[in-house]
């Protein structure tokens, strides 16, 4: 059935005055059980309708409903601003603004699959004739097959599956070099005690620093890095005080502890995860003996099911394990089938659809920060999706994203079905070949920021392809401009970088060339191993490298002297607070508080840059502490943000307002958008190049004092891609800059400025690489690196390479999928 604006009433949803970020009161109808695409250019407002206000305003609801005394232990989102929304049901969502990355999250704890699968080991076995022989199993718990828990992890190993120790390799990486030109960026630590010794040591044993390391005397190698023991060393310490800039300098003598012990001590007392990375490039993982790596118990390792335990079922990819839980039912005892009956089909149709989401390459123990961007959006997709209950309202933010063209289909079928079985649901979404599939399309727009937030159409799809006032109908109407590009010549000739001895999940290469000075294109469907070249291989082994470091991804990398620098611009937030925003992660807020400052006012008052900032005192309103919003406890009801009564939400104290800059205060500036910003700030050199570079990336529309929380991973990624740009502009040499996936989240009018973006890259001396499941993208890169032929086990290969034409006459699913593009 289709129906026209004209025509909807019944069933429906209203929303009546959404205010929420840059929507400018918007209200609009549409229908229920139906499949609803929100749509509209990139920071239309599309994404602040479907989730910060629809959603939002559902949860808060559903709050309303339940006890207060448990009301008060639950964060619930911001309450949006809006007026009224009727026809609103119970409402599940998937905001791709929020993927978990910790080490500890896996495809198992995302989906649920742990907790069915822990169940059933825990009662079935219980059950069954092996009972007789190990009492203790009626006793049993899930927590037993938990790794993290008391009962379920190994005693050697806390659960962790290997222990970690200092390695000599990799502290000393070039032993062809002398230890303070190279031999180990450990020892360029300038600060510690250890380094400022080294002199006096080398003197005692009669070392010459200025030999290769591999030359020095063994006994002064074993003091560098197991230390001297009880004897002391004697060296001298200058220091300059901050105040005074005097310089003092004394003598020390102690014992060295050495290198090794050093790194143990700082890796065990790092507070934070971004530490432990950081001592951990110094350490090696030894898999544990009394567990064989899994950091499981002696129950976890010696219970079986189906005739696996369960560290080896979850180790199964998701597309074996759908194997296992079919050939379980008939090994059953009568009295386990009854107890697996009521587990066993909800665990059979998780699995199912992770297979149909075209995740069934993947192992239940892989990890949330090894998986690319798309794969843990799905992911989080299908755990939301798994459920028989009708009459919800399921919210997917980019669903598509990280889906190659020929995993498209399984997904649109996965939509039909939650439709048709009585539900709502609402895609925010930039693929016109799922807008076309939806059965109403509400268009935001008509540009992004505060030329957006308004309603452009609310129609079915057909409707609005004919509607001359929407991007988005032009797509859906096959009128849209797609991405064109002006191809580099000769990329075969260009010089290469190497990848040897390639070993990262599923790809497993002898040798990999990659061009640079060209923009190069890692193609193939999802789970053929684009994001473990990329990241694995390419992105962390290069970097290793780089600082001098052995890489454990890859044997060797040739080419490396080549290139000074490389970065990697992924999807992850900027900040986690509402404190960091684009004027503070490009550190154009840095540039702007020193123009206020040396303005005579600022002079006159003593206010100094950090003043003017608002994470700090000095200068903010320190009733909201520069937040310019004030939360208000309601107890047992959602905290409201309510406007700062004593700065009006201006964020500073009215003595630091006071002083302008070309009649603006600093409050004004950070409502400004980047390309107003760009307009008033052209003078100032070092600023106008950042903002250039935000507008480069696409975020014009932005405002400089926006909420991080606020931004989608797309976003964030394009605030990463200007800072990369203001890297290959500024002298910091040749570079590499690798982008997983980027032109997620973007409206297909808005690709054409990401590749010029690259183009701006290349121009700068750079060299860039992407994945991309945008074929559109991939037929205008200078060189393409088609990986499958199929996922996991089935992947991991290099298929074909070359240039766009070369790949698409060759052999793949992507090479047909791309043929069209080519040569269309």
């Amino acid at each position: 059935m289709t129906f026209t604006s004209d025509t909807l009433d019944g069933d429906v949803i209203k929303v009546v005055g959404a205010r929420t970020h840059n929507l400018r009161d918007v209200s609009v109808v549409f229908p229920k059980n139906k499949i609803v695409a929100f749509t509209g250019v990139s920071g239309s407002g599309k994404t602040s309708l479907a989730i910060d206000t629809v959603h939002a305003e559902a949860q808060l609801r559903y709050l309303n409903g339940i006890s207060p005394f448990f009301r008060q232990f639950i964060s619930p989102k911001d309450r949006p601003q809006v007026d009224r929304i009727s026809g609103l049901g119970v409402t599940l969502a998937v905001d791709q603004r929020r993927l978990n990355r910790s080490p500890r999250s896996t495809l198992g704890s995302i989906t649920g699959l742990n907790d069915f699968l822990g169940l059933l080991f825990a009662r079935l076995p219980a059950l069954g004739p092996e009972a007789r022989e190990f009492p203790e199993l009626r006793g049993l718990t899930s927590a037993y097959f938990d790794r993290y828990s008391m009962e379920g992890r190994c005693k050697e190993c806390g659960g962790m599956g290997a222990t970690v120790s200092p390695a000599e390799d990799r502290i000393v990486t070039r032993p062809d070099l002398p230890l303070l030109a190279g031999a180990g960026t450990w020892f360029g630590w300038a600060g510690s005690g250890e380094s400022l010794a080294l002199p006096a040591l080398a003197e005692r044993y009669g070392a010459d620093l200025g030999l290769p390391w591999r030359e020095l005397p063994e006994e002064f190698r074993q003091a560098v890095l197991h230390g001297t023991g009880d004897v002391p060393v004697t060296y001298k310490v200058t220091t300059r005080q901050k105040k005074t800039g005097a310089e003092i300098t004394f003598e020390r003598s102690v014992p060295l502890k050495g290198a090794v012990l050093e790194v143990s001590r700082l890796y065990d007392a790092a507070g934070t995860d971004g530490a432990k990375e950081h001592y951990a490039r110094f350490m090696r993982r030894i898999g544990c003996p009394a567990c064989d790596g899994t950091g499981f118990g002696e129950v976890g390792l010696t219970i079986k099911l189906g005739g696996l335990t369960y560290p080896e079922v979850i180790r199964l990819p998701v597309e074996e394990l759908r194997g296992w839980v079919d050939a379980i039912g008939p090994t059953l005892t009568p009295m386990q089938r009854e107890v697996a009956d009521t587990v066993l089909p909800d665990l059979a149709r998780r699995v199912r659809l992770l297979v149909e989401l075209g995740l069934g390459h993947l192992q239940v123990t892989r990890t949330a920060p090894s998986m690319s961007g798309g794969e843990l959006q799905r992911a989080r997709v299908a755990a939301q999706l798994n459920t028989d209950l009708t009459g919800i309202v399921f919210v997917l933010d980019e669903p598509s994203a990280g889906l190659h063209p020929a995993d498209k289909r399984p997904f649109r079928e996965i939509l039909r079905e939650l439709r048709d079985a009585g539900n709502t649901v609402l895609l925010v979404e930039h693929d016109p070949e799922l807008i076309a599939l939806a059965d109403w399309v509400v268009d935001i727009g008509p540009g992004a920021g505060r030329e957006g937030g308004r309603l452009v159409a609310s129609a079915p799809p057909w409707e609005l392809s004919r509607d001359e006032r929407s991007i988005t109908g032009a797509y859906l109407g096959g009128r849209g401009p797609r991405v064109r590009r002006t191809r580099r010549s000769g990329p075969a000739a260009a010089p290469r970088l190497a990848l040897i001895g390639v070993d990262a999940h599923n790809v497993r290469l002898d040798r990999v060339e990659i061009p640079l000075h060209v923009l190069t294109c890692i193609t193939g469907v999802s789970g053929s191993g684009k994001s473990s070249l990329l990241h694995q291989a390419l992105g962390a082994g290069l970097d290793a490298v780089l600082r001098g470091e052995r890489p454990e991804a890859v044997a060797r990398i040739e080419g490396a002297g080549q290139l000074d620098w490389v970065t990697v611009v992924d999807q992850n937030p900027i900040g986690r607070t509402p404190r960091s925003s684009p004027a503070t992660y490009t550190k154009a807020f840095d540039a702007i508080r020193k123009l206020y400052a040396a303005t005579p006012e600022a002079r006159s008052r003593g206010l100094g840059a950090g003043a003017f900032s608002f994470n700090s005192s000095g200068g903010r309103c320190e009733a909201c502490a520069g937040y310019g919003r004030r939360q208000v406890d309601l107890h047992f009801m959602p905290d409201m943000w309510v406007v700062c009564d004593v700065c009006e939400g201006r964020r500073f104290t009215p003595e630091l307002l006071a002083v302008t800059y070309r009649g603006k205060a600093v409050d004004e500036v950070l409502e400004m958008t980047v390309d107003e910003a760009a307009d008033f700030f052209g003078g100032s050199a070092g600023l106008a190049a950042t903002l250039r570079a935000a507008q480069q990336a696409g975020l014009g529309y932005l405002r400089l004092g926006q909420s991080a929380t606020e931004l989608s991973g797309g976003e964030a990624q394009r605030l990463k891609l200007a800072n990369a740009i203001l890297l290959g502009g500024g002298g910091r040499g040749r570079g590499l800059v690798i982008l997983d996936e980027p032109v997620t989240g973007l409206h297909p009018s808005d690709v054409q400025r990401m590749v010029d973006a690259f183009d701006t890259l290349l121009a700068a001396g750079s060299s860039v690489v992407i994945a991309e499941h945008d074929l559109h993208v991939a037929a205008c890169a200078d060189w393409i690196i088609d990986m499958g032929p199929g996922a996991g086990d089935r992947g991991g290969r290099i298929l074909n390479q070359g240039p766009p034409a070369t790949v698409a006459a060759g052999p793949g699913v992507t090479a047909e999928y791309l043929r069209p593009l080519v040569t269309g």
